[in-house]
């Protein structure tokens, strides 16, 4: 059977796509073996969002305020994340694709592996049931409690498939400053019973105080490495991946980077005579288009982003995006077969979004069209 390296890591805002990126062409250009990588984080807290999440989601001008750092993720697709210490500790899982899987049983196992690794860790009512959220079944009829992730990216043929645990709570404090700085849009909320971060989330030492973190990673460690194709084995990163994580620290850490998916820019770059809007539409997910129409309410350009998972890589949102440029914003029905022109190519994956999906908050765009220089977010 093929080895599976393991590695520890510590990781920060600029490391995080560093590290993501390196692995991963290393393992696309079968430099590296099929790796899981467990990650505990910088002693500071810091945010990073997901590779397609508009740059508009961290208030910049607050989080420099707080001393808070940000960064976007570069592979696993999703929504914001926020670290520090050992407070979510990650295992992050790159093989070759092998044909054998898609993107929502990728996420769907590996939500299941850490949901099987805390249950046979005593916590019987941890549960997966899909959609990335590793959860605890309450005793009475109320809300599942979040207590932690799964997901998964593809670029070059290599999945990385991601499952973290919340082992330990953030402070009152910390809470405020992250609903300060991160800018969710009032619809992430809409099927929830909360309207905060700290709303759905719970703990492992809230729960299990003498629960030992070390056995549920090991466990879960051993759960993804079946998916990867092997055994594990402790390893550790080549000299060549070191340099090229040290290399690739100063993009990913720069605001060019940052800036990848960025409302402002499509707004700032509007002819005198174009009108923008950006509306959020959630379904199973939350999906956000930034849109620029000229006088006849032709799409001049649009821009989808989002917490949706998606393969491959920023491809499958930069189809979407060409797809219904150029059709009228008002014509339903063109915008519908755009979209499904992009979902009928057969490398295409967006788990739990039908393609009616993105044209919903197209439509609720038509309603929300102002000259760009009016324009003002809420």
């Amino acid at each position: 059977m093929t080895t599976v390296r393991t590695l520890d890591v510590q990781i920060g805002p600029d490391t995080y796509p560093a590290i993501e990126r390196t692995v991963l062409d290393a393992v696309a250009d079968g430099e590296s073996p099929p790796t899981i990588m467990q990650w505990t984080f910088d002693s500071d807290l810091f945010l990073e969002i997901g590779p397609v999440e508009d740059a508009a989601l961290i208030d910049r001008e607050r989080a420099a305020e707080y001393g808070v750092d940000y960064g976007r993720r570069f592979n696993v697709s999703g929504g914001t994340g926020f670290f520090r210490d050992d407070h979510t500790p990650v295992l992050y899982a790159f093989f070759p694709d092998r044909g054998e899987r898609t993107m929502s049983e990728y996420i769907d196992l590996a939500g299941e592996a850490m949901a099987g690794a805390l249950r046979d860790a005593g916590i019987e009512n941890a549960t997966y049931r899909d959609g990335g959220d590793v959860e605890l079944v309450p005793e009475d009829d109320g809300q599942l409690l979040k207590i932690g992730v799964s997901g998964a990216g593809y670029q070059d043929g290599v999945w990385g498939v991601f499952a973290n645990v919340i082992y330990r709570s953030y402070g009152p404090d910390e809470f405020e400053i992250i609903d300060d700085v991160l800018r969710l849009p009032k619809e992430k909320f809409e099927d929830k019973d909360t309207d905060s971060a700290e709303g759905r989330m719970t703990s492992i030492e809230e729960v299990a105080p003498d629960l030992d973190l070390e056995a549920v990673i090991d466990a879960a460690t051993e759960n993804l490495a079946l998916l990867a194709g092997g055994d594990p084995e402790p390893g550790s990163l080549t000299d060549e991946e070191r340099q090229t994580i040290e290399d690739h620290r100063e993009f990913y850490g720069s605001e060019e980077w940052f800036e990848r998916y960025s409302t402002q820019r499509l707004i700032d770059e509007a002819d005198p005579d174009d009108r923008v809007a950006e509306v959020a539409y959630k379904g199973r997910k939350l999906i956000k288009a930034s849109v620029r129409v000229d006088p006849s309410d032709e799409i001049v350009a649009v821009q989808y982003t989002g917490d949706m998972f998606h393969r491959p890589g920023f491809d499958a949102v930069e189809r979407l995006n060409e797809a219904v440029a150029g059709r009228d914003i008002g014509d339903d029905d063109a915008l519908l077969n755009a979209v499904e022109t992009v979902y009928d190519d057969d490398d295409i994956e967006i788990p739990w979004l039908p393609p009616e999906d993105f044209v919903q908050p197209l439509r609720r765009a038509r309603s929300n069209l102002v000259p760009a220089d009016e324009f003002r977010r809420e």
